[in-house]
C-alpha cells in the first residue's frame, strides 16, 4: 500500500536570515542568495510528482512555494498554522538586541523551556500543537498521496523532533537549511525519511566557487 507523505521544504533565504534577524509573523524580503536558492528547488522539483502543495501564508514562503507551483501547475493552498512561531517584543531584532532591550524577556525564552509564551508571542509548545494539528488533518484528508508543505525553520524543528521522539527542550543537532527538503512518511507514526536535502543548490555553491576562482 503507499504511504502518505509530506515534503516539508523551509523557504528561501531573507534579508533577516542573512543578518541573524528574528522574523517570526513578520517578513523581510528574500535575499540574492534566497532568490537563487528557490529557482533551484523550483527547477529539481520539477522532476517529483506530488498531489497537493500547502505553504505557509507568510510571503517569503509564498514566494519560495510560488517558485514550484510555477512548473507543476498545482493549486497553492495556504494555512496560517504552518507559519513560524510568533516571536513576540524580538521580531525584527537580533539575538544581542533582544537581550539588550527586554532582558528579562530573553533571560526567561532562553531557560523556562517550551511551555514559556514570549511577550506578544508565543511558545515552542504551541507551535508545535498547531503543526501537528496540520499534518494530521493531512493525513487524513490525502491518505496514499504525497503532499509538498512550504513552512520555516520553527516549524521544520519541532515536527522533525516529534517525529524522532525528541523532546522539543532538546538541542537542535541537525540543520535546517534555507530550502532544505525533509520528508515524513506515515506507517502507524510519523516517520522521518529524509533530513534536510540540498541537493539542488550543489550548482549554486559550484558557480559560487567558480566565480571566487
Amino acid at each position: 500500500m503507499k504511504e502518505t507523505e509530506i515534503i516539508i521544504i523551509r523557504h528561501g533565504e531573507t534579508e533577516w536570515n542573512s543578518q541573524r534577524r528574528m522574523q517570526g509573523h513578520s517578513n523581510s524580503e528574500l535575499s540574492a542568495a534566497g532568490r537563487g536558492q528557490i529557482q533551484a528547488l523550483g527547477e529539481m522539483m520539477k522532476n517529483v510528482s506530488f498531489d497537493h502543495i500547502y505553504s505557509s501564508d507568510s510571503l517569503r514562503a509564498r514566494q519560495t512555494a510560488e517558485a514550484i507551483t510555477q512548473y507543476s501547475g498545482h493549486t497553492l493552498q495556504f494555512d496560517q498554522r504552518i507559519r513560524e512561531k510568533n516571536l513576540g517584543v524580538f521580531e525584527g531584532l537580533t539575538s544581542a538586541e533582544a537581550k539588550e532591550r527586554h532582558p528579562e524577556v530573553y533571560r526567561l525564552f532562553k531557560t523556562e523551556g517550551a511551555n514559556y509564551v514570549i511577550d506578544e508571542g508565543e511558545s515552542t509548545q504551541q507551535l508545535l500543537d498547531r503543526s501537528l494539528e496540520f499534518i494530521e488533518e493531512i493525513r487524513l484528508r490525502h491518505p496514499q498521496e504525497r503532499v509538498v508543505m512550504v513552512t520555516h525553520g520553527g516549524v521544520v524543528r519541532v515536527l522533525m523532533k516529534h517525529a524522532l521522539g525528541l523532546s522539543i527542550d532538546a538541542p537542535t543537532r541537525f540543520l535546517i537549511k534555507n530550502t532544505g527538503i525533509f520528508r515524513l512518511v506515515w506507517n502507524e507514526n510519523w516517520l522521518v525519511s529524509q533530513m534536510g536535502g540540498v541537493s539542488h543548490l550543489e550548482k549554486l555553491n559550484d558557480s559560487a566557487l567558480s566565480v571566487m576562482c
